[in-house]
C-alpha cells in the first residue's frame, strides 16, 4: 500500500494517530444514530438508533482508555 486507503490510515500510519482516527470515528457514528433517532417517528426505529448511540459512545470510551493506558502511558 502506497498512500491511505479509504479508512484513512496505512502502514505508515502512527498507533496514536490510528486511535484518533478511530475515536473520531466513532464520535461522529453517535452523532449520526443520535440525530436518526430525533429524527424518526416510529418508536421501535427510535430506540434502536439510541441503543446503536450507546454502543458508539462505548466504542469511544473504550478506545480514551486504551489511548490512556498504551498511548499516553498511564496506567
Amino acid at each position: 500500500m502506497s498512500g491511505k486507503d479509504d479508512f484513512g490510515v496505512n502502514e505508515n500510519t502512527r498507533p496514536e494517530e490510528a486511535v484518533r482516527i478511530a475515536m473520531d470515528r466513532e464520535q461522529k457514528a453517535r452523532e449520526f444514530y443520535l440525530t436518526c433517532a430525533r429524527i424518526v417517528g416510529d418508536p421501535g426505529v427510535k430506540k434502536m438508533f439510541e441503543f446503536l448511540a450507546r454502543e458508539e459512545g462505548k466504542h469511544f470510551e473504550l478506545l480514551e482508555r486504551e489511548h490512556d493506558r498504551f498511548i499516553s502511558g498511564e496506567n
